[in-house]
């Protein structure tokens, strides 16, 4: 019985850390795409994310359009989630470089996810209503369309099939295989001394 409750608060503590970093990584990449303050998803977004970030802000300016206070934010926030989960499953804490690394490894992950499940769900969307407008819509063109335009300079369409989007979703999973699991492993590695 007491592994259950030990499983659920794991899982709730994971899932809790895991949507705050989200919505804040996607702040993130909304601001470096340049989304339209006024769009009301950007607004909730910032609404949710602010409180935290206003102190760190006033110590940490963004630069070149790069939230430096939000990066370091969200590196702080999944190196806690990691320790938190380290400690509870196996009762010790990681080195901290291990940490450092294995958090990175989480964001970079998250943030290929993101970019991911962006051009899926705007290549869905072209197909069901290629006419579609909306705060959605926006935020997804704009997160996909900086990495699908250079794709397409170089791939042009094939009797109006545009293979771009296919293209990316297979380099951005590629780039998880060979990039994101070594270095989780190297993380996992150094923060448990094996």
């Amino acid at each position: 019985m007491l592994n259950s409750f030990s499983n659920a608060a794991i899982f709730l503590i994971q899932s809790f850390f895991d949507l705050y970093i989200f919505i804040l990584l996607l702040r993130v990449v909304l601001q470096w795409v340049n989304t339209d303050s006024h769009n009301p998803l950007f607004i909730l977004i910032a609404r949710l994310t602010n409180p935290p970030l206003r102190p760190i802000c006033r110590m940490i300016p963004s630069l070149h359009g790069i939230d430096f206070a939000a990066i370091i934010l969200l590196l702080g926030l999944e190196m806690l989630k990691i320790a938190f989960l380290v400690w509870l499953q196996v009762n010790t804490t990681p080195h901290f470089i291990g940490l450092i690394v294995l958090a990175f490894a989480e964001l970079l992950n998250q943030l290929i996810n993101i970019f991911f499940y962006a051009v899926i769900a705007l290549t869905i969307l072209s197909w069901i209503s290629p006419l579609a407008h909306g705060p959605l819509v926006e935020i997804l063109v704009r997160v996909s369309e900086p990495l699908i335009k250079p794709i397409r300079g170089i791939l042009p369409s094939i009797s109006g099939l545009d293979f771009s989007p296919l293209i990316l979703i297979v380099g951005l999973k590629l780039l998880t295989i060979l990039l994101v699991q070594p270095l989780a492993q190297i993380g996992a590695s150094l923060a448990l001394g094996h």
